[in-house]
């Protein structure tokens, strides 16, 4: 998050916050001139108790600078609203230059992809196409793809592909994911949260963003509004994806 940050101009860190929203499956933050950005939301109610949200009606007429403060706490709701402001500055349309994630991942049948946060049509594509998926989640899925947690370092060790969800951001353990020893030819930072800024991830080993665009800022505050997700967003055009290359 501070690398993040320090992406961020003194004239956009004055720019006012118009609304924030914690929707059931996302957080959206409008900033003055109408500029949507979006992050999950993976707080879970059940292991925080009450969900309300402490600074709630404080938050409107609050600098950028006074939001991206929230990141650097350890409350996911925080940290979340901190990433959807920088996403709104930083998440365009105009910026993506890379290929769709699909074709520059170019999976093999029988390649070891990992994925670090459950995509479920991620998953199940890379599956389809015949790779073996290996999934590390925190939270309790019921699905075959998640492994126990201590077998991370050595699904590390063996992939071919590693895919992070940006939600690892949130929580703080990117860091910790992007320390164990890899031999992937890519590591793919992924899913609408990612912040597209590759200058952020040029002294890790993340090779490639896979994040998202608010094309109707509008209609996709409508949506987290009314407890909408991805599919939701994506069908009503509210959202696009977006690719980018990390450079060296």
């Amino acid at each position: 998050m501070k690398e993040l940050v320090k992406t961020v101009s003194d004239a956009e860190k004055n720019l006012r916050i118009d609304k924030v929203v914690l929707g059931l499956g996302y957080i959206a933050v409008e900033l003055e001139g109408n500029r949507v950005g979006l992050s999950a939301n993976i707080a879970d109610t059940s292991i925080m108790g009450c969900s309300v949200y402490s600074r709630a009606g404080t938050l409107k007429g609050s600098t950028v600078a006074e939001i991206v403060e929230l990141g650097a706490k350890e409350h996911l709701f925080s940290g979340a609203i901190a990433l959807a402001a920088i996403n709104a500055i930083r998440n365009t349309v105009d910026l993506s230059t890379g290929v769709d994630v699909f074709e520059r991942m170019a999976v093999q049948r029988g390649e070891m992809i990992v994925m670090v946060g459950f995509i479920a049509p991620v998953a199940q594509m890379l599956k389809k196409a015949g790779a073996e998926v290996s999934v590390f989640e925190k939270r309790e899925l019921d699905t075959g793809f998640i492994r126990p947690v201590q077998e991370m370092p050595t699904a590390f060790a063996e992939a071919d592909i590693i895919i992070l969800s940006a939600t690892t951001i949130m929580n703080n353990t990117i860091g910790e994911l992007l320390s164990l020893p890899n031999t992937a030819r890519d590591v793919i930072l992924m899913g609408p949260s990612t912040p597209m800024i590759p200058d952020a991830f040029a002294a890790t080993t993340i090779t490639y963003l896979a994040g998202s665009a608010v094309t109707d800022g509008k209609k996709a505050i409508q949506i987290v509004m009314e407890g909408g997700g991805t599919q939701a967003l994506y069908r009503a055009g509210a959202m696009k994806k977006i690719h980018l290359e990390v450079h060296r």
